[in-house]
């Protein structure tokens, strides 16, 4: 059955994620959380805009116990369907009017199996004491009700009460901490547009370590390590300015006010580009994959998929640029790194990044095929050009979406048709083509 507006956007693999009839603008989320017991009392307000005439529309919330719904401060009734959350104001809301939305909620977050993630729990988890959140793709509405689609960014502000003692970070500018009563709590604002799914918070015995800016004027740089972290830790992050220098000067100024990195004290299978503070695990805190979730922000994060069929657009895009990276710090010859990943790609038969079932979304035809068709391209059309069509495809959706058809667009506006061929020939071939 098709979703109706209000239950989902139709995404091609996630149908139900997001809701039609409003675009959200602005999230406050209060989290008082007991990172003991993994449960949270919790207040969300949404700011949004009607974009038709509505009686009712649909959030996206996951478990939890939902105590009330408010809307422009009066009751609203509400019901639930899985995920949705319906919610009937008290009176109809007028296309472009904007109301808000509040709902109260507890209870103990339970994280979801995502079949684009077979691999690892999405959204909320509680692991030996310490709380994260990993939400890509539908993992937000673990802990947050939410419009839980890329197309819908809003800025945030997160505020988090945790037991005195603990270290609470989350997405975005650490506005104020403050401790009392045994408790302390901090207020994170991040006020460029952000997907739900990028949106995180993070607790446990961290030490956060903060640098400052990362030149006159630059974004706030700052991570958060275990307490007892091996001095080589740190070393291994001591990288990340000459990434941030490297994505600047092939993409433009970093596109938020903050960057840094939260490493876990355990192993993880994956590391993730939340906006301005990525998760890692100890063993992808090498340069390459610190790479990789970097460019993220601009390249996923700024720039995101319109719909989650186009998840080659983030992750062909930084594996392309991680490698460049990894190649320049270790003084290897990029063009045969290149080589042997098309040989690799050749001998596997790996399929094309537009045609992926939702079971691959994370798998190696849009990180590494992805990346070998911007490759294929840049042999084809030089350096020159291919940097501006870089450039020009950033600066075009920054904080915004794209997709395939608008980045094919720019190919032709600089190229024509003839370059446009060969990078449909990566995206769409069954056999992998031959370099240029």
């Amino acid at each position: 059955m098709p979703p109706t507006e209000a239950e989902g956007l139709g995404d091609s693999f996630y149908p139900f994620l997001g809701n039609g009839g409003y675009d959200a603008v602005h999230y406050e989320i209060d989290l008082d959380v007991d990172p003991a017991a993994n449960t949270i009392s919790a207040l969300t307000s949404i700011t949004a805009q009607a974009t038709k005439d509505l009686e009712a529309f649909n959030l996206d919330l996951s478990g939890l116990e939902v105590h009330s719904v408010t809307v422009d401060g009066a009751h609203a009734e509400f019901w639930r369907s899985g995920h949705e959350l319906t919610v009937q104001p008290a009176s109809p809301l007028a296309a472009g009017s904007q109301f808000e939305t509040e709902v109260a909620y507890s209870g103990s977050p339970e994280p979801l199996d995502d079949p684009g993630v077979p691999f690892a729990k999405m959204g909320w988890i509680h692991r030996d004491g310490v709380v994260y959140t990993a939400s890509e793709p539908s993992g937000a509405m673990t802990w947050f009700p939410a419009n839980n689609h890329p197309t819908d960014k809003a800025t945030f502000e997160i505020q988090v009460t945790v037991p005195e003692g603990l270290v609470a970070a989350a997405t975005g500018l650490l506005i104020s901490e403050t401790t009392e009563s045994g408790e302390t709590t901090s207020v994170w604002r991040m006020d460029d547009p952000m997907a739900t799914y990028l949106a995180a918070v993070y607790i446990g015995d961290f030490e956060r370590i903060d640098h400052g800016p990362l030149y006159d004027g630059g974004p706030i740089t700052r991570d958060y390590l275990p307490r007892d972290a091996p001095a080589e830790m740190a070393q291994a992050l001591s990288v990340t300015p000459d990434v941030i220098a490297f994505l600047e000067e092939r993409l433009g100024p970093y596109p938020f006010d903050a960057y840094g990195t939260i490493v876990m004290p355990f192993p993880l299978g994956f590391a993730l580009e939340n906006q301005t503070l990525s998760i890692h695990g100890p063993a992808t805190i090498g340069p390459g994959i610190i790479a990789h979730e970097a460019a993220h922000q601009w390249l996923g994060n700024s720039v995101s998929p319109d719909d989650w069929s186009e998840i080659w657009m983030n992750e062909g895009f930084a594996t392309y640029l991680h490698l460049m990276f990894e190649a320049e710090h270790f003084g290897a010859d990029f063009n045969d790194a290149m080589t042997q990943v098309h040989a690799w790609l050749s001998a596997e038969g790996i399929g094309p990044p537009r045609g992926i079932e939702i079971q691959d979304l994370f798998g190696a035809s849009v990180y590494y095929r992805g990346a070998a068709t911007l490759h294929a391209l840049r042999l084809r059309i030089g350096d020159d050009t291919f940097y501006e069509i870089l450039r020009t495809h950033y600066d075009r959706s920054a904080g915004g979406t794209t997709n395939t058809d608008e980045f094919l667009g720019i190919v032709e506006e600089f190229t024509g048709s003839d370059a446009v061929a060969l990078v449909e020939s990566w995206l769409y071939d069954e056999t992998v083509p031959a370099f240029p």
